[in-house]
């Protein structure tokens, strides 16, 4: 499907971008610009007012110095205001990457400028980071911005210095007067100079008209999230958003930002690799100019593994738990389940490995014999993948239960507090040892942890109020729920007369946690 690469920039921005209201430097702070004229130093002044442009040095704005892809993407980027996603480690051309010291930065921003259809590389899916921007190709990235593509395709030039493809952009960003009158050839090749990129975008923007409402850009902004960018306030009350592949419809949920100009898609499953449309229905045909708009998402990547364990020592125990957080391509906890890696201690399989509620994955590993002051090496593989992590655990002593940290309360009824007879307040918590690793289940009914007396006390006492499993032991199976959570309920047995708080305290041998519950 070929895309459109019209884009459209919003008034409010035009306004401001170009704001000729000098804040900080101007070009008098500059001695090679000290001879331009009054009109093009006005030019610069309103880009460096507006932080698009800052000097080589303090003294020197480096007006002849050319700029290679990478410098022009970001520029390009921060002139159109475009969305940009930080997080983003995984580019869809093959030679940028964060790994790449002198250009790496520049990720986020080339992925901005695709997205938006301002540049597509420049072959077999490369966009050539470290290589210069040409004449050419700034004359196309300036037409573009007008939205004047179909207009551009009409065009004709007979200048052979100008390739084949660029000839109509060039031909009309000329007749626009986008660049100064060229005496002979153009030289479409000649790397494009920070002068020219300068002059060449303001004057775009003196010929840019406010249009009607335009989906401007979509991007991938997480696993199952994908974010859409509007030129203008949208009416949020008659707007309808819909998310396809192909032909197939793709169910979301979608919630938009407070100014109607943006809004958050998110997707029952995670987004997989290949083109997507988004599309808006419900306004009036007559006041939108562009209805779709595309872009390729990536499939969901694991590009980090880190160790989450708070200290380099883990209990002597047979369910010794070690936690690692795999980080997907958006800096999001990954989605791929424990069969996409592979856990290594020392030498052989762990004990059990399963993924928590949060998204963490816990390497269950049998220490129990492991003499203390010995170190057990833990190693995980991605698979498909040459990421992996290791660490080096010391064996401490037995695991004492030293921390309760409970969770969220939540409550039945769906509210925030306890209002009818029946009504329970669930209530979670996380247990940790000496050394600040979790506590589960097993080592409990193994009878493997010290200080397991758990008592939740009601302050100020309430006969109204039923604390389920109260003065329970830790070691018994029935405190845990399916997913081997500890929890325990609050429940009110009798209509209260009056609001209150009441503060619950957990008390154990050696640590102890408070929550509150409001009823109403």
């Amino acid at each position: 499907m070929k895309k459109q690469l019209t884009f459209v920039l919003t008034s409010v921005m035009a306004v401001s971008m170009f704001s000729s209201v000098a804040l900080g430097k101007t070009s008098s702070n500059f001695t090679d610009l000290s001879q331009l004229d009054a009109a093009t130093k006005a030019k610069f002044d309103a880009m460096i007012s507006a932080g698009i442009f800052d000097g080589m040095t303090e003294t020197t704005f480096g007006l002849k110095s050319q700029m290679n892809r990478a410098q022009f993407a970001k520029v390009a980027a921060m002139i159109l205001e475009l969305p940009i996603n930080a997080g983003l480690r995984v580019s869809s051309f093959t030679d940028v990457s964060t790994y790449d010291q002198a250009n790496g930065y520049a990720l986020p921003y080339i992925e901005a400028l695709k997205t938006a259809g301002i540049t597509n590389g420049v072959s077999d899916g490369a966009y050539n980071p470290a290589g210069l921007v040409t004449k050419e190709e700034l004359a196309a990235f300036l037409i573009r911005i007008l939205g004047k593509d179909a207009e551009a395709s009409h065009k004709t030039l007979t200048d052979g210095s100008v390739s084949n493809w660029a000839k109509g952009y060039v031909a009309l960003a000329l007749n626009l007067k986008l660049f100064p009158e060229t005496i002979g050839a153009f030289e479409g090749l000649m790397p494009a100079t920070r002068e020219l990129l300068v002059t060449g975008a303001y004057e775009a923007k003196q010929q840019y008209v406010p249009g009607k409402i335009a989906l401007v850009s979509a991007q991938a902004i997480g696993a199952s999230k994908v974010k859409v960018w509007f030129n203008q306030t949208v009416d949020k009350t008659k707007a309808n958003l819909t998310l396809s592949k192909g032909t197939l419809h793709v169910p979301v949920t979608v919630t938009w930002s407070d100014d109607g100009k943006s809004a958050t898609l998110l997707t029952s499953s995670t987004i997989s690799e290949g083109e997507y449309t988004v599309a808006i229905s419900g306004l009036d045909a007559s006041t939108v100019s562009r209805n779709e708009v595309y872009f390729r998402a990536q499939a969901e990547q694991v590009t980090e593994i880190n160790f989450v364990n708070p200290e380099e020592t883990i209990a002597n125990s047979s369910a010794a738990t070690i936690k690692v957080k795999a980080l997907n391509q958006y800096g999001e906890t990954a989605t791929l389940g424990t069969s996409g890696f592979t856990a290594i201690v020392a030498g052989s399989a762990p004990a059990d490995f399963k993924k928590d509620e949060w998204g963490n994955l816990n390497i269950i590993a049998n220490v129990k014999m492991s003499q203390m002051n010995e170190h057990l090496p833990v190693t995980v593989y991605v698979h498909n993948s040459k990421l992996s992590a290791a660490r080096s655990f010391k064996v401490g002593n037995a695991p004492v239960l030293s921390f309760i940290e409970p969770n969220k309360i939540i409550y039945s009824n769906m509210k925030t507090r306890l209002i009818e007879v029946g009504d329970k307040a669930s209530i979670s918590l996380n247990l940790f040892d000496q050394y600040g690793n979790p506590i589960i289940k097993k080592q409990l009914d193994l009878r493997e942890v010290t200080s397991k007396s758990l008592v939740p006390v009601v302050s100020p006492e309430n006969p109204s109020l039923e604390i389920v499993k109260a003065g329970t032991t830790l070691g018994t199976t029935d405190l845990f729920d399916e997913n081997g959570n500890a929890r325990f309920e609050v429940r009110l047995t009798a209509k209260p007369l009056k609001e209150s708080t009441h503060k619950i305290t957990i008390y154990s041998e050696a640590a102890n946690a408070m929550v509150s519950v409001d009823v109403n």
